[in-house]
């Protein structure tokens, strides 16, 4: 018996523009739902976070694509030193938002894993669809 012929997936930038994309989707019903339920400081907190995290996301992704395309010149040294003050710039706007803006820590640590929530739920309708996630 064959075994049917394998559909082609996704590159890696475009899963996660669908990941990104549900993400945003996540964060505005996540907003929406806190804000009708909550103080409105929890709602900001909520979206400060998943802000962050989606532009985290972001970065990385560029980051990524930059390192690993197959063409062109390899990476500098400053190319790795703006990954790394990537993280340095998100521990900075966490200390500001936490301390000086006086955010609800866990409306900004729900927002924070928004990213993870958009990942699980790709994965898991690629799984339900009966397809791997994607092909690297």
């Amino acid at each position: 018996m064959e075994t049917p012929p394998i559909a082609p997936q996704p590159g890696p930038s475009a899963v996660l523009r669908r990941i990104e994309a549900t993400g945003w989707a996540i964060l505005c019903i996540l907003c929406l739902g806190t804000l009708a339920a909550l103080p409105p400081a929890h709602a900001a907190g909520l979206a400060l976070g998943g802000l962050l995290a989606l532009g985290n996301l972001r970065l990385m992704d560029l980051y990524f694509a930059r390192i690993l395309r197959r063409q062109g010149a390899r990476p500098r040294w400053w190319h790795h030193a703006l990954y790394a003050a990537r993280f340095f710039a998100l521990l900075g706007a966490l200390a500001a938002l936490l301390a000086w803006g006086r955010a609800p820590v866990l409306s900004v640590v729900v927002g924070l894993s928004v990213p993870l929530m958009a990942i699980s739920l790709y994965g898991a309708r690629a799984a339900l669809r009966g397809g791997a996630a994607a092909r690297v």
